[in-house]
């Protein structure tokens, strides 16, 4: 089954999804089928966008992350791109001409259809008197309205803002005038009389980190018990609560780590730090 995807429209959720980010689920779009519709996210953490791709979708349920680097190049193809919902590819086809193109993320994107919900239900609450925002999401909001008022024959649709009081600080929703199938969701910072310290609009999952603990614990000066794959973080942090496949990180290099048998890994998941000193002691599982 192919779905049509508007270009500019990829091209907008690019412009929020995470770059070069330990958390590489987030350097991608996710698509989500189920319940009639079918959804597109992008998120960096601190900004997200939300895409009603149809609100006629009759097909199986199922839950994509693409990565940049595919969806870019199959809107430079400049043919009619698709989704292929049962190989998880972007099918992009002029006259009887096709192209295929192949990106899927294997990882957990964050539940952002509760982020969503939860925020969109909390607008229009008491409003904060001095309300602070990024610039650089500001700039990256005119950006996207841009991109989306060429497909919808808008110069530039004008933007409506939504305050909405998180847990803790303030997330501000964005409409686009005349668009009613996107919204854009960004952070505050806190309170100018408290700290500049930015709030996060999306609660990410906190084992997305892992390889940037291991590499911080590494250059103190220790070694580290972790869970490790050569396939996924999420087979990594399995093998770290089972304790099926667990051995000691010595060092990295890049994306790869090395444990004590001189052994490579690509993902890895902590579980215990342990000095340079014991090292000989202990045994690979």
């Amino acid at each position: 089954m192919l779905i049509p995807l508007n270009r500019h429209y990829l091209k907008a959720m690019l412009c929020v999804a995470a770059k070069e980010d330990v958390r590489y689920y987030l350097e991608g779009v996710c698509f989500v089928g189920g319940e009639g519709k079918l959804l597109a996210y992008s998120t960096d953490g601190h900004q997200m966008l939300r895409w009603i791709v149809c609100e006629d979708y009759q097909g199986s349920d199922f839950e994509y992350i693409l990565d940049r680097f595919s969806i870019k190049r199959a809107i430079k193809s400049k043919y009619h791109v698709h989704l292929n919902i049962e190989t998880a590819e972007l099918v992009c086809a002029k006259d009887e001409d096709f192209l295929v193109f192949k990106g899927l993320i294997d990882g957990k994107y964050p539940d952002a259809k509760k982020v969503i919900a939860r925020y969109v239900a909390d607008t229009k609450t008491e409003k904060d008197p001095c309300i602070l925002v990024n610039g650089r999401y500001l700039e990256n909001l005119g950006k996207i309205s841009r991109i989306i008022g060429k497909s919808n024959a808008i110069k530039e649709p004008p933007v409506r803002l939504y305050s909405s009081k998180a847990t803790d600080g303030y997330t501000n929703i964005f409409t686009l005038g005349g668009v009613s199938n996107l919204i854009y969701i960004v952070a505050s910072l806190r309170n100018c009389n408290e700290t500049y310290s930015e709030d996060y609009a999306v609660t990410m999952d906190a084992e997305a980190r892992d390889a940037a603990i291991v590499k911080a614990r590494i250059n103190n000066g220790f070694s580290v018990e972790c869970g490790t794959s050569r396939h996924s973080h999420k087979a990594a942090a399995s093998y770290a609560k089972s304790k099926s496949r667990v051995f000691t990180v010595l060092t990295y290099d890049d994306d790869n780590f090395m444990d004590a048998d001189g052994e490579i890994w690509q993902y890895v998941c902590p579980t215990k730090a342990i000095k340079p000193k014991d090292v000989a002691d202990v045994k690979t599982k």
